[in-house]
């Protein structure tokens, strides 16, 4: 089936491209030419690829994935929390928050597993020591190393071929998970960075690569032969399945570009995408407020993908997780505080349609000496699990 995404040749950034200039470029783009293996060289249909959707600020488990049978809930939470009515039931304990609705089907078709009172071993409350723990697979924010998680496993699992969309991020800075690893690409919009720096590359490889029988120009003449290719596609007029309709927000928009890669089967093997606005002090409400929407733009952008992926998700693992959940009781502006544990959402082919996991309880006794819910599922061994068939490195990358 022929798609409209590009297939997205540029390895370095708009910013790094026009800093070291396009012919600094040249030297990377003709090592084993780049571009040309990834335009014309088909990934296999059987390469697996993990995108993670980080929720950034720490959201409200509880919230999202109501356990609507304990009385302890509602004591706790009078004024934000969510009828028992109102939610979607997923079970006889668990039920999604009226705005993650558009989820409860994939949960129903086993694409949707969800685990509970998740976190890791960090006790600071800190979203920057939270965040540093996550990213970098370790306890704490405050051990293990400087490198991501992922950025290890990347490099652990290099084959040499240099792939520069192996890893990409959607956003304007690198994050922490992927530290270390062999040139991520990071952007707003590969679309938008990836034409502009094609033109400039295109021109130089015709001046400087036309004639001749080196290497090196055998090697332009064969890049600019997967430009050609390239330029004739164009993501923005990409159609997505029928049925999917993607938010116009940061989270729909890279979602919509990561279905375009992984369906272009360019070999992406990691996509990493960052949500804001998940700290949830002030007015965060049950039914409505401004976890509500939060949560109404993020079951619409990923239901919208997971649609338009189609058969492809066979081949996708997509996490949602953040780092941390909530206080258990609602505060004095009708909003929570910073907790411990939350909600991880994994969607993985056949492989869902339960609520994994250890439940600890909302019983005064059953909850952390701050009254929190406790953090009883470490991140780490769930993804683990959860990654342990297509990424076997996985194991080994945890410090």
């Amino acid at each position: 089936m022929k798609t409209h995404c590009n297939s997205f040749s540029d390895a370095m950034s708009r910013r790094s491209l026009l800093k070291a200039g396009v012919a600094g470029a040249i030297p990377w783009l003709l090592s084993k030419s780049a571009i040309s293996q990834i335009s014309l060289k088909e990934g296999s249909k059987d390469e697996h690829v993990f995108v993670l959707i980080f929720l950034r600020g720490g959201a409200d488990g509880l919230n999202m994935v109501v356990p609507y049978t304990e009385d302890n809930y509602y004591r706790l939470r009078p004024s934000i929390g969510i009828s028992a009515k109102r939610v979607t039931k997923l079970n006889d304990q668990f039920g999604f928050h009226p705005s993650l609705s558009p989820l409860a089907k994939w949960y129903e078709k086993s694409e949707l597993a969800l685990y509970h009172a998740v976190g890791s071993k960090d006790r600071t409350r800190s979203h920057f020591e939270a965040m540093l723990a996550m990213e970098r697979g370790a306890a704490t924010g405050s051990s293990g190393q400087a490198s991501g998680w992922l950025g290890r496993y990347l490099a652990k699992t290099a084959d040499g071929d240099g792939n520069p969309l192996r890893a990409v991020a959607f956003g304007n800075t690198m994050p922490d998970v992927l530290l270390g690893g062999p040139q991520p690409v990071v952007a707003e919009s590969i679309s938008e960075f990836a034409f502009e720096s094609t033109k400039e590359i295109r021109s130089y490889l015709e001046s400087a690569y036309k004639e001749g029988e080196s290497a090196a120009h055998r090697a332009g003449r064969s890049t600019l032969e997967a430009l050609s290719r390239i330029e004739k596609l164009n993501p923005k007029s990409y159609q997505a399945r029928t049925g999917a309709e993607y938010p116009d927000t940061a989270l729909g928009r890279g979602l919509r570009e990561s279905a375009c890669m992984i369906k272009a089967n360019i070999g992406s093997e990691v996509i990493c995408l960052d949500d804001d606005g998940w700290d949830n002090h002030f007015a965060q409400g049950g039914e409505i407020g401004s976890q509500a929407i939060s949560l109404n733009g993020l079951a619409k952008a990923v239901d919208a993908f997971m649609t338009d992926l189609g058969d492809e998700a066979k081949r996708v693992t997509t996490v949602v997780m953040t780092e941390f959940g909530r206080t258990t009781n609602e505060n004095a502006s009708l909003g929570t505080d910073h907790g411990l544990a939350s909600v991880m959402m994994v969607f993985q082919s056949g492989k869902g349609g339960a609520i994994k996991g250890e439940w600890p309880g909302l019983e005064p006794k059953q909850l952390d000496t701050n009254g929190d819910l406790r953090p009883v599922n470490d991140y780490r061994k769930i993804l683990t699990e959860i990654l342990r068939g297509p990424m076997p490195e996985i194991a080994n990358v945890w410090v």
